[in-house]
């Protein structure tokens, strides 16, 4: 492994484009989540839940790759908050399947609606809008390379 395979404005990069991609899968999930609620449409909102679920590889490699930068190279403030969110919202999902696997899913009503589509969209936003602003107001502030 080379020397600058552990460049930490590389290492930035990724976790931020991470959590870009999860912050906009998510906002996909929640689009079509908040679709299906106003006009049901049945077996056609599957793919609400295939959007949902590939939005946790995201989210997982980046509280994963962010929780490691936190630990080996610095206390970003950005990246602890992208940390945190994630961590909020993987808790989130953790807590609603184990409430479903001890339910019968007809006693999944309006209520259990509104808490698989306001949560996701709040995360969506924020996400977002942290790596959003992130490359768009950090980005620029590496170092500085001379020309040889």
């Amino acid at each position: 492994m080379s020397p600058r395979s552990l460049d930490p404005r590389r290492f930035l990069h990724v976790i931020f484009g991470l959590f870009l991609a999860t912050g906009l899968t998510v906002g996909a999930y929640f689009l079509w989540a908040l679709a299906d609620w106003i006009r049901p449409q049945g077996e056609g909102a599957f793919g609400a839940f295939f959007v949902g679920g590939v939005s946790f590889l995201p989210a997982l490699l980046g509280c994963l790759f962010g929780s490691t930068y936190l630990f080996m190279v610095s206390t970003d403030r950005d990246v602890r908050r992208g940390v945190a969110l994630t961590i909020a919202h993987l808790g989130w999902w953790v807590l609603l399947v184990a409430i479903a696997a001890t339910r019968e899913p007809r006693a999944w009503g309006w209520g259990t609606r509104v808490a698989t589509i306001v949560e996701p969209g709040i995360y969506a936003i924020g996400m977002t809008l942290l790596a959003a602003r992130w490359f768009w107001w950090r980005r620029g502030d590496g170092p500085v390379h001379a020309a040889a």
